[in-house]
């Protein structure tokens, strides 16, 4: 725990969207739903969550991605982006940027391939966790969740500790 005058770090949780259908209501990506896994997943996730004290939680305005993050249940303010649709790590990270200092903890729920190269690119191989670092260097299905942390502005956020992977 920070002490006076120690700086306080930031947590940044991101995970990919859980379980979706292959296809849609209709023939976009976009209105792709959860599966009955998925719901599952993202409940669970949720309960992991609400230890957390995220304070905000930027998801993507796909379909899949709006229903995992109603299904968090997570009791903190939502920003539903569409740029955040199939959105790569720079993209992310650029979102990230507008994010105000005194916000301590952020979610994103997002999509592969972009969820996934922001974790990897962010995590700081000297400090992170090597079971985590293991965990999400293959393999990033969905509903996977990991949690970096860092000292410094959002807009400067550019390495993190990776202190933790979860598959569902």
């Amino acid at each position: 725990m920070a002490t006076r005058g120690e700086p306080k770090a930031h947590r940044l949780y991101l995970m990919r969207h859980a379980d979706a259908a292959t296809a849609g209501t209709d023939w976009r990506d976009i209105s792709r739903e959860l599966t009955p896994k998925g719901r599952t997943q993202a409940r669970e996730v949720g309960e992991l969550l609400a230890r957390q004290r995220i304070e905000l939680v930027l998801s993507s305005s796909a379909a899949r991605a709006r229903q995992t993050t109603e299904l968090l249940g997570l009791p903190v303010p939502i920003r539903y982006i569409d740029r955040l649709y199939n959105a790569g790590s720079r993209s992310l990270l650029a979102e990230l940027s507008g994010v105000p200092d005194q916000v301590r903890t952020v979610l994103v729920v997002g999509h592969a391939p972009g969820i996934p190269a922001l974790a990897d690119n962010l995590a700081d191989r000297l400090h992170s966790s090597p079971e985590a670092l293991a965990l999400i260097r293959y393999n990033f299905p969905p509903a996977t969740l990991v949690g970096l942390e860092f000292f410094g502005g959002w807009s400067a956020l550019a390495e993190a500790r990776l202190f933790s992977a979860r598959h569902a």
